[in-house]
């Protein structure tokens, strides 16, 4: 009887029930012993970037707590607060509505810098937006600084850098 156990346990344990939109989904583990798999924080990345910056009514774009809201679970609780604090989720609404466009994340690229002795990985960024109307479209690039670490067996942010980009229209950008 033990035997079996252990044998469907080895299959069956390589995977993690998760609710995921208010479903059940089977989940693979976001980390291979010590190491957090690559393909695992994209997926975190793409999700908390595209949470944070698309808009897709400029005239109506989301609010501070509602972008606040839909970010939190993929933050570290020091990092949500330090980004509440300088107000990170007030730039995307207030470009998209001052150009009167919307904002689109359009993929996103990790590359792994270092891994730290207390469990982080460190990685350089480079995400890609379309900021468009029904007129015109325009690709722009951003580069920065994220890291990851493991909390609770998820995955969360706990830092977040990137120098601004200039956008057309605008003295200032995202």
């Amino acid at each position: 009887m033990l035997f079996i156990a252990v044998f469907l346990c080895t299959g069956a344990c390589n995977k993690e029930l998760v609710k995921e939109n208010g479903e059940m989904t089977e989940r693979s583990p976001v980390k291979e012993g010590n190491v957090v798999k690559l393909g695992e924080a994209e997926k975190l990345f793409k999700g908390y970037y595209t949470a944070r910056y698309t808009i897709k009514n400029p005239a109506n774009p989301p609010t501070f707590d509602e972008i606040a809201g839909e970010i939190k679970g993929y933050l570290s609780e020091d990092e949500y607060n330090a980004q509440i604090l300088n107000r990170f989720y007030s730039m995307p609404s207030l470009v998209a509505k001052e150009i009167n466009k919307s904002i689109e994340v359009q993929s996103v690229k990790l590359e792994e810098q270092s891994i730290n002795e207390d469990g982080t990985v460190d990685y350089t960024y480079t995400t890609v937006f379309k900021i468009y109307d029904e007129n015109s479209s325009k690709i722009y690039e951003k580069e920065g600084e994220i890291t990851i670490t493991i909390i609770d067996n998820e995955l969360k942010v706990t830092r977040d850098w990137s120098r601004g980009i200039k956008i057309d229209g605008l003295d200032g950008g995202l």
